[in-house]
């Protein structure tokens, strides 16, 4: 069978009983696909013509009379039993993503991991046949006071470079190893770069190691959001092993684009990498790996591994050099991994005398609270509703995203790019919610009030945006004129359960660790709003909605991509490296799953 995608020109062929998102994926058109093909989110619709299987009851539940009538399906349950025409609408189109890459600067001593040995060897004679191996070790003797390793490919190179230069060698070390031998002075830069492989996106930094200087960023959307945008959809998808192959050749092809263009913007080549470091939640960690990761959505939710991992590039594989070293940071838990590591170390988190709260929230939420004395740390599930799934508008922060919304006697709203609104994004979310319980849209339990309500508040254009009743209820943010493709956007009440769902898990979190550490909510000094809680969401908005308690005495400090900015310090520095090692001997992971005063906690602080 021979499917066409419209507006792209993209023919494909099909086996029978392929879905019409299966032949998408395997095409590369990339379709908004938020539950990773299970139905459940309804964001990949498209207007399909052709024969076509039954309309599934999933379909019948997202698709509105009129879009059934108009040839709309979901591309995930509708199977092509001939040829196909499809047209992929814009809503259902992957957009460019704002991708946050900055963090907050630390200053850092240099100490690098990779570094250049210089060396001058006197040439073998005929009374003294001196190996090429045993040159090099008596003069890193004399010089260092110690011998060197030399991997098989420094060893390849040696003969070569030894007797370009006049016995003018530069050897380069990675940790304890020496990977290259070089006529002359060496390379003209050594070059490492260090990744956040984040659930949603995937950010790679390319370092100069000698001068600490940054030289690219570049950043790409995480393929794996293909297979669904929470990491429990990739744990299934993984459950094959063609499906756990999948989603880590989709990370490295990712990982591989960076470098490319990372190396390419300074004119230097991916093979001219010789270190990397990488952090990511433990899920990533192990589809990175190509580490079978279902227990880790099983109780007792163990991962398989927890230390630093240090890999060679080819044993990856990772196109550059090929004896380059790979270094993953630790991960903490089976649901708190390296990115949190990260988070704790750039943020000096474990170092300082006052208590401290880091909160990073992307596609899961993880929390961190203590000092010097003692860390905890958590994760609640409450990331999908702030990355805009699970919402009936949601959508990432990408062009046409409403991210910021202010509601007085109407609503008002802003788009990324300027663009005609497709949806909502998770700081527009926040600050809608918020505008609406000022405005009185919104009742404190979460119910979105009657027209006659808010007429009698004197809110008459607030009124008119309400449509339906009890349960069904909605507020229409955008008119369908305004929207792309002619669509209007309504907030539902069960977008608002979620949004609570999402909020009140966060502030129990922060409340049980307030409890465990035997501190109160007045002790906090200082909180760490990480990634991209800390740089788009109004903190005011997640203040009105109870997004974390009252902390009366602490500063509000937005750090970036902590993540990121923990693993270009690690790369950058040996004592770092060692630092973000030490962090597991001292941090505690709550498991909050099982905890009966965690549900207490919860039901409370769904309330707004």
């Amino acid at each position: 069978m021979r499917i066409r995608f419209q507006p792209y020109g993209v023919r494909a062929e099909a086996e029978a009983g392929a879905t019409i998102l299966q032949v998408a994926q395997q095409a590369g058109v990339e379709l908004e696909a938020v539950c990773g093909g299970r139905g459940t989110c309804g964001k990949c619709r498209v207007i399909a013509r052709g024969p076509l299987g039954p309309m599934t009851e999933r379909e019948q539940d997202a698709l509105s009379p009129t879009e059934v009538e108009q040839g709309y399906r979901l591309a995930c349950q509708a199977v092509a039993l001939g040829d196909v025409d499809v047209v992929i609408p814009e809503e259902s189109r992957l957009s460019r993503v704002s991708i946050l890459s900055a963090g907050a600067s630390e200053e850092i001593e240099l100490d690098p991991w990779v570094r250049r040995i210089p060396l001058r060897l006197s040439a073998a004679t005929l009374e003294d046949q001196l190996p090429d191996l045993e040159n090099v070790q008596r003069a890193a003797e004399a010089t260092l006071g110690h011998r060197l390793v030399l991997t098989l490919g420094a060893l390849q190179q040696l003969p070569s470079a030894l007797r370009q230069d006049g016995g003018q060698l530069t050897l380069i070390q990675v940790d304890d190893e020496v990977v290259m031998a070089h006529a002359g002075a060496g390379p003209e830069r050594l070059l490492g770069v260090a990744f956040d492989i984040g659930t949603t996106t995937i950010v790679g930094y390319l370092l100069d190691l000698e001068t600490g200087e940054q030289l690219a960023v570049s950043s790409r959307l995480n393929p794996q959001t293909r297979y669904g945008d929470d990491v429990v959809s990739r744990i299934a998808h993984a459950g094959t092993p063609e499906g756990l192959r999948a989603l880590q050749q989709a990370v490295l092809g990712a990982m591989q684009a960076i470098i490319a263009a990372d190396t390419a913007e300074i004119g230097a080549a991916p093979r001219d990498v010789l270190a990397v470091v990488a952090v990511g939640n433990t899920t990533m960690h192990h589809l990175l790996l190509g580490i079978d990761p279902t227990a880790l959505a099983q109780a007792p939710y163990v991962p398989v591994a927890t230390p630093a991992l240090r890999l060679r590039a080819c044993e990856l594989p990772l196109d550059v050099y090929p004896d380059a070293a790979i270094w993953l940071l630790p991960n903490i838990a089976g649901w708190v991994g390296a990115d949190t590591v990260g988070v704790i170390l750039s943020s000096r988190l474990y170092q300082q005398d006052e208590l401290g709260l880091a909160i990073d929230i992307g596609t899961n939420g993880e929390m961190a609270l203590g000092s010097r004395e003692r860390l905890l740390t958590c994760s609640t599930a409450a990331g999908p509703a702030f990355e805009g799934a699970q919402i009936s508008c949601g959508m990432r922060a990408a062009d046409g995203a409403i991210d910021r919304v202010e509601i007085d006697h109407d609503v008002h709203w802003h788009t990324i790019g300027e663009a005609q609104p497709r949806g909502v994004c998770g700081s527009g979310l926040v600050d809608l919610v918020a505008g609406m319980l000022k405005s009185g849209v919104l009742h404190p339990s979460g119910r979105i009030e009657a027209p006659e309500t808010l007429i009698e508040a004197g809110r008459p254009k607030l009124a008119r945006r309400i449509v339906g009743e009890g349960r069904s209820r909605q507020l229409l943010l955008v008119e369908p004129n305004d929207g792309a493709g002619g669509r209007g956007l309504t907030i539902t009440q069960r977008d608002v359960r979620e949004l609570q769902l999402a909020k009140g898990a966060i502030r129990a979190g922060i409340e049980i660790l307030l409890r465990e550490l035997g501190a109160s909510a007045d002790d906090v000094r200082v909180v760490y709003l990480a990634g991209a809680f800390g740089n788009y969401i109004s903190p005011e908005s997640a203040l009105t909605i109870g997004l974390m308690p009252s902390l009366p005495n602490a500063r509000l400090v937005p750090i970036g991509n902590a993540a990121g900015t923990g693993a270009r310090m690690a790369l950058l520095s040996r004592a770092e490296l060692e630092n973000a090692t030490r962090i597991l001997e001292h941090v505690r992971y709550l498991e909050l799953s099982g905890r009966p005063d965690f549900q207490a906690h919860f039901a409370e602080a769904m309330l707004f």
